[in-house]
């Protein structure tokens, strides 16, 4: 199963390698069926193989602003960092970091720019997707 999954174990998560990102449990049959062209006998085989493992959920990962050594089999993203005081959060696009700016630390264009480009990682996608250096 190596050539379509790895299992993480420092944050127990389960990496699609083709997609760099990582798979809940909760939708690994579906990703496979819906988002590779496989065999049903070769992704029952994926199945099997991640069943050996407790993964974490995206309600249970526990991010931190401090600069991690960069997790195998995940996409390296160019994102940016909040540069407000206590906050440090990573957002994906320059529009997403000016609108957090505004809406957090009621930034204005005048005060210049309040974050940095930076290189980041996030594990899952769509509503559950957060950076991490």
């Amino acid at each position: 199963m190596n050539a379509y999954v790895h299992f993480n174990q420092e944050h127990h998560l389960l990496i699609c390698k083709v997609h760099q990102y990582v798979v809940s449990s909760k939708f690994l049959a579906r990703h496979f069926q819906e988002e590779h062209d496989l065999d049903i006998k070769i992704r029952q085989e994926i199945i099997n193989y991640a069943s050996r493992f407790t993964t974490a959920e995206p309600s249970e990962v526990l991010y931190s602003l401090e600069k991690i050594i960069p997790i195998p089999y995940i996409n390296i993203v160019t994102g940016f960092q909040c540069q407000y005081e206590d906050c440090g959060k990573i957002l994906g696009t320059l529009v997403s970091v000016k609108g957090h700016c505004k809406v957090d630390h009621d930034w204005k264009a005048k005060d210049g720019s309040r974050w940095v480009e930076t290189r980041a990682q996030t594990f899952f996608q769509g509503q559950n997707k957060r950076y991490v250096l």
